[in-house]
């Protein structure tokens, strides 16, 4: 008896575990399928649910189900596919790459299929197409990265009077000419930028998370819900319901801000693009994270930054006026754009700063960094006759190039530079014996650029020089300094063009 008890225990088990394998390959089956229904085109997801990702409609209003058939099957619409950047306005750059910062602006998104296929020339991307009204169902739990990005016509969004749990994507509305946005209830995540730049928010009681730029230098007006507990608005700026996190800055922030002593952490992009002119800080804050104060053109000093001890990527990129920091005893790491192209700030270096990336204060494109100065004694960063000099056990880098003359000498010992050196007034630049990596750009005033190695160093790909004219070398080096240099120059005519008359000039000396 036990034993035939056992058999039919086994063979129900056996029984389950095949009916569990054939219902997951039937939904593995169900997944990946485009098809076009009415003017909106699906990608299955599941074996019950689709993401609109296209649409025949290029004008006018745009009403998207909660649920289609396709052969014979209902599935119910539950998001909005994300949508990749291929193209952004703000294309400012360190060291030759993108800047990775998210600032509010119309951005060009396309959908691309998960299989690699030809998307359907017939079809458009929800994305830029020029909708001017969209209608959404109560079915939908996420609206895609990029989802409306670039519907510079889009005017009216009508959400469903309330949803489960939904969540907006990064820039999901970027780029369109809405003037106000008015989240539904059951909203529950708005994540980086996801109401682009539109002037009037409403947050309901539901939303639990908010990412940044949600509220931004283009944020005029956000109201919360008074029956949520998570954020709240003061002085125009977004915080934590809490106080501890201060999240973003609107258009209405005040010029000279003085952080509440409550908060000890910034949200990345607090203050990025608005006309903040100083901001005094609490003695909480340990980090001033990615692009906080990015594209502050009107701030001029940030206070009491005594207990930072990281300063992220592009915290303080473009922020043309700043002047002062602080003095910033106990920081430790300055990461890559951290201060690009800040000319006017004056900052000192510690013993405690170990870490700072090689284009934090200027890439190796043509542009000017910070005034920088060390700490006596430094056992990895110095200044030599204006550079800033980081000193390992194999190389010697020049990451910042302070000097302004008309004859510029990189001493002997440096190994690398991977900074932007020389100017519009300056005439001769002689390169170092034991300069064996060339990565920053150079620039005289119709002058010359004098190498000392008996080996041409590493020149990055595409490297360029401007308003050189001649290029000395020595002896015995000429046709190896032609082919390296020739091989490395950005030049859209070939290679050596750049030795013909019209440009530089190569002398053997």
């Amino acid at each position: 008896m036990r034993k035939l008890t056992k058999i039919l225990i086994m063979t129900f088990l056996l029984v389950i575990a095949l009916s569990s394998v054939s219902s997951l390959t039937s939904q593995a089956a169900s997944k990946g399928k485009y098809f076009l229904s009415g003017e909106l085109y699906y990608h299955t997801i599941s074996n019950t649910k689709v993401e609109v990702c296209g649409t025949t409609r290029n004008e006018g209003t745009l009403t998207i189900p909660g649920y289609v058939y396709y052969k014979g099957k209902q599935y119910t619409v539950t998001q909005i596919a994300d949508h990749e950047i291929y193209y952004q306005n703000e294309t400012d750059t360190t060291d030759g790459n993108y800047m990775d910062l998210n600032m509010p602006a119309c951005k060009n998104y396309d959908y691309y299929r998960t299989d690699g296929k030809q998307y359907p020339l017939d079809l458009k991307h929800i994305s830029f197409c020029m909708i001017k009204k969209v209608i959404l169902p109560s079915t939908l739990t996420y609206i895609g990265e990029g989802a409306f990005g670039g519907c510079y016509k889009l005017e009216s969004v009508v959400f469903a009077s309330n949803y489960k749990k939904l969540t907006i994507g990064k820039n999901a509305f970027d780029g369109t000419s809405l003037k106000s946005i008015r989240f539904p209830n059951g909203t529950y995540e708005l994540k980086d930028c996801a109401a682009g730049t539109v002037a009037e928010i409403y947050i309901p009681a539901s939303v639990k998370k908010i990412g940044a730029g949600v509220v931004n230098y283009k944020t005029k007006k956000v109201t919360i819900d008074k029956k949520n507990k998570k954020f709240k608005m003061k002085d125009g700026i977004l915080y934590s319901y809490n106080g501890k996190t201060l999240i973003g800055a609107s258009a209405k922030v005040k010029k000279n801000v003085k952080v509440p002593k409550a908060v000890t952490k910034i949200g990345k992009m607090a203050f990025a693009g608005t006309n903040v002119k100083t901001v005094t800080l609490t003695n909480k804050i340990k980090t001033i994270p990615k692009g906080a104060f990015y594209k502050c053109k009107k701030l001029t000093s940030v206070k009491n930054t005594e207990n930072v001890r990281e300063i992220e990527y592009g915290a303080f990129a473009r922020c043309y006026k700043l002047k002062d920091i602080g003095a910033l005893p106990n920081l430790a790491e300055i990461e890559r754009a951290a201060f690009w192209n800040d000319s006017k700030l004056t900052l000192h270096l510690s013993k405690n700063v170990a870490t700072i990336d090689d284009y934090a204060f200027c890439g190796y494109a043509y542009s000017y960094g910070a005034k920088v100065t060390v700490e006596e004694n430094h056992p990895i960063f110095s200044i030599q006759d204006a550079f800033l000099v980081r000193t390992t056990t194999t190389d010697k880098t020049i990451i910042l190039s302070m000097k302004e003359a008309e004859q510029i000498i990189i001493p002997e010992g440096i190994t690398s530079v991977v900074c932007y050196v020389g100017g519009e007034n300056c005439k001769e630049i002689i390169l170092p014996s034991t300069l064996n990596k060339l990565y920053g750009n150079l620039e005289t005033k119709e002058g010359r650029v004098v190498f000392k190695g008996t080996q041409p160093p590493i020149f990055r790909d595409k490297y360029r020089m401007r308003g050189v004219k001649s290029i000395v070398v020595p002896k015995g080096t000429y046709d190896i300094y032609k082919k390296t240099i020739g091989e490395s120059y950005d030049d859209d005519y070939g290679d050596y063009y750049i030795w013909d008359d019209e440009d530089i000039e190569l002398i053997e000396e």
